[in-house]
Parts: structure tokens; C-alpha cells; sequence
């Protein structure tokens, strides 16, 4: 297991490919500064980048089960290594927006449901709670290791340099093609059973992922996490606004408890998941907690005194919800799906789970300038509705495959 456990380290640093795109969301104002662009062309970046990604969830499942899922990552982390040098070179914004439409195909297509096939093979069905705990934290790990060393790095070695921001994009892409040398030495050739046999029985794989309903109950699971996860990030101005807090504070506390509770709390939901507790029951137990959380954080009245019990609220909030972070990939193996086309059930699965970036900030924001602090109600009941979710999928889970996996012709 030890040696299992350091394979999917190994492997998750290529995920280091999903965060180069974000560097521009991560170091907003000095992206700003660095190339010259407004507010509203740095939106219409990061929307050209969700308009490539969301697509691109679906077809990397599709081309996770028709190629090698090891070589679709080395590829992904050369090939978004040089898109990476691309912007750091680049001084003209229509060439950042092509660029940002690559990482969609090459952070996206080529990695993502590859990066969780080669993890589900790594292990038997006994050990996927724990390998997909390891890599939650490997990810937030590496996300905020990165971050620190950057920021550090743009902040003091390379304050004098107008230009210096664009080191980050040479030291990310440099560590990219570096850890897919890695991936190509260090992770087992493993048996495959298919590699491009032809278009028809491509697409056919395609089909009997479409027909499971495993992949429609992960799809809207995923979809409900994610509203959450991704919802949680406004919490920072949640604290500034509506309570008084620090803008310094209210980002450490922000930041350290999206990447804290996940690395805590993932790993406590996969190994239980390991010991025998059935995915239907702790999906519904933790998604009622989601909802109960996601109400208190609506009701709590707003002002510098009730800031400790936002707090609390949120850290619980978020602990439930990590603790469900191992069920975005060990439900295929609860169904009992092939490994033939298991890639194609996590790009349907995925691309629906994301599709929350295309209008999710979007809404919000529109509720937060209409409604000034009162519109944040609207933003945390976005959390009730992804704890709904949930828990009906846990519900349909239950319903549909009971408390122990089918075997897998039942599962089909």
C-alpha cells in the first residue's frame, strides 16, 4: 500500500497541469498589471478557458478509454508545459486567449479522466477510498505549496521586475514537463485492455457509459459538490463585507480552510469508505449536514460579533462536504464499472459536475450587485441546492445497487 500511496503522489503532481490556468485567478493583479488587461478581458479569458474545459471534461473520458491513460498524461504535462512558456512569452491578448483555449485541450482533454484511471488501476476496489484520499492531498499539497513559493518568489526575488510575474508561468510549465518525465519512469506499464480499435466501437464505449445510471447519479453528485466547493470562495469577501474582518485575515482564513479541511478531512471519508460504510448511508448523512450548515451560514445575522459563528459554520460546512471529496471517484467501482470504459463515465460525469463555472459566478454576482450583503442569502442557499443534490443521488444510489456493489453483470 505504501508503494501505491507514493504512485498516486507521483501521479497526482501531474494534476500541476489544472492549475496553470488559474495562475491568473490565483495572482489576479499582477496578471493584470503584468500583461495590461482590464477586469472585463481577464472575465472574457477565464470564460474562453471554461468554454474549452467543460467540453473537454466529456471528450477526455471518451479518449481516456480509447488510448493509453499513462501516455495521455505525459503528453498533457509537455504539451501544457509549452502553452505555459506561451504566455509567459505572449504580448498580445488575442494570443492569451488562444492560449487559454489550449489549456482546455491539454490541461483538460489529455489529463483529467486519465489522471483518474491510472489511480482506480492502481488499486483493488478495498484501497480506493484510501488512494483517492492520498490524492486529494497531494493536490492541496502541491496547490498551495506552489502558490507560497511563487508568490515569495514575485514578491521579493523579482519585485524590480515589471516582467517578473511571467516567471510563474516559466517555473509551473518548467515543473509540468518535469513531473511527466517522471510519470514516464516512475508509474508501472499497466496491462490495458483497449488502445484505439476503431471509431465504431469507440463510440460504442460511449454508449454503454451513457446507458449506466451510475454515471448520471455520479454526474449530478458531482455537480452538487462542486456547487459547494466552488461556491465557498466567497466567503472572503463574505467576512470583508458583512462583518468587518481584514481583507489579510479574511484570504488566510479562506484560503487555509478550502485547502486544510480537504487534506484533514478526505482522508477520514476514504479510509471509513475502506472500512465497510456503505456510499448511499455516508453520502446521506453528510449531504443533510451540507444542508444544515449551508441554512445556518443564511441565517446567522450579519456583524462583527456573530463572525465566530460564520466561521464554525463554514469549517463545518466544508468538513462534510470533503468528507464525501472520495465518492467523485470511487463510486464506479460501488457499480462495479469496467475499466474499458470507466474514463468515458468520468468525462460525462465531469463535464456536467463543472459545467457550474459557466454561470455559477455569473449568478452570484448579479445577486451580490443587485442585493449588496443581502444577496450573500442567495449565495449560500447555492449550498442547500448542492446538498439537495447529493443527497438524492445517495438516495438513488441506495435504490439502485443497495448497500453492497452488484456483481458486474448486475451492475451493467
Amino acid at each position: 500500500m505504501r508503494k501505491k500511496l507514493g504512485l498516486v503522489v507521483i501521479v497526482t503532481f501531474s494534476c500541476i497541469v489544472l492549475l496553470i490556468p488559474y495562475l491568473a485567478y490565483d495572482f489576479y493583479n499582477q496578471f493584470l498589471n503584468t500583461y495590461g488587461v482590464t477586469d472585463t478581458q481577464m472575465g472574457w479569458l477565464l470564460t474562453i478557458y471554461g468554454a474549452s474545459a467543460v467540453p473537454s471534461y466529456f471528450i477526455g473520458g471518451w479518449v481516456a478509454d480509447i488510448f493509453n491513460p499513462k501516455k495521455l498524461v505525459i503528453a498533457s504535462c509537455a504539451l501544457t508545459g509549452l502553452v505555459a512558456f506561451g504566455v509567459a512569452v505572449s504580448s498580445s491578448y488575442t494570443m492569451l486567449a488562444i492560449l487559454f483555449f489550449l489549456f482546455g485541450i491539454t490541461a483538460i482533454t489529455l489529463n483529467w479522466s486519465a489522471y483518474l484511471k491510472i489511480i482506480k488501476m492502481l488499486g483493488d476496489e478495498d484501497e480506493q477510498g484510501r488512494l483517492f484520499a492520498m490524492s486529494d492531498i497531494a493536490y492541496a499539497a502541491l496547490s498551495l505549496g506552489l502558490q507560497y513559493i511563487v508568490l515569495a518568489i514575485i514578491t521579493w526575488a523579482l519585485a524590480d521586475n515589471p516582467n517578473g510575474f511571467k516567471a510563474a508561468y516559466i517555473i509551473y510549465g518548467a515543473l509540468a514537463i518535469i513531473v511527466g518525465v517522471v510519470v514516464h519512469f516512475a508509474i508501472p506499464n499497466m496491462s490495458y485492455e483497449k488502445e484505439g480499435k476503431g471509431i465504431k466501437e469507440d463510440l460504442r464505449l460511449m454508449g454503454h457509459a451513457v446507458k449506466l445510471p451510475i454515471t448520471w447519479y455520479l454526474s449530478f453528485f458531482t455537480l452538487g459538490y462542486f456547487l459547494i466547493r466552488s461556491n465557498i470562495t466567497y466567503l472572503n469577501p463574505y467576512l470583508t463585507d458583512a462583518f468587518e474582518i481584514s481583507i489579510p485575515f479574511a484570504q488566510a482564513f479562506s484560503a487555509a480552510i478550502r485547502t486544510g479541511i480537504l487534506m484533514i478531512f478526505s482522508p477520514i471519508g476514504g479510509t471509513l469508505r475502506d472500512k465497510g460504510h456503505t456510499a448511499s448511508s455516508m453520502i446521506n448523512k453528510l449531504s443533510i449536514g451540507c444542508i444544515i450548515f449551508s441554512v445556518v451560514l443564511m441565517l446567522i445575522p450579519q456583524g462583527r460579533p456573530y463572525v465566530i459563528w460564520v466561521m464554525l459554520a463554514a469549517i463545518l460546512l466544508l468538513a462534510c462536504n470533503a468528507m464525501m471529496s472520495n465518492f467523485l471517484y470511487t463510486l464506479v467501482t460501488t457499480a462495479k464499472v469496467p475499466n474499458l470504459y470507466v474514463g468515458s463515465v468520468f468525462g460525462i460525469a465531469s463535464a456536467i459536475g463543472y459545467s457550474s463555472d459557466l454561470y455559477l459566478y455569473t449568478i452570484c454576482g448579479h445577486y451580490l450587485d443587485t442585493m449588496g450583503n443581502a444577496g450573500y442569502k442567495v449565495v449560500w442557499f447555492v449550498g442547500v441546492i448542492g446538498g439537495l443534490l447529493m443527497f438524492a443521488m445517495g438516495h438513488a444510489i441506495k435504490k439502485t445497487y443497495g448497500f453492497e456493489p452488484l456483481d458486474e453483470e448486475e451492475a451493467h
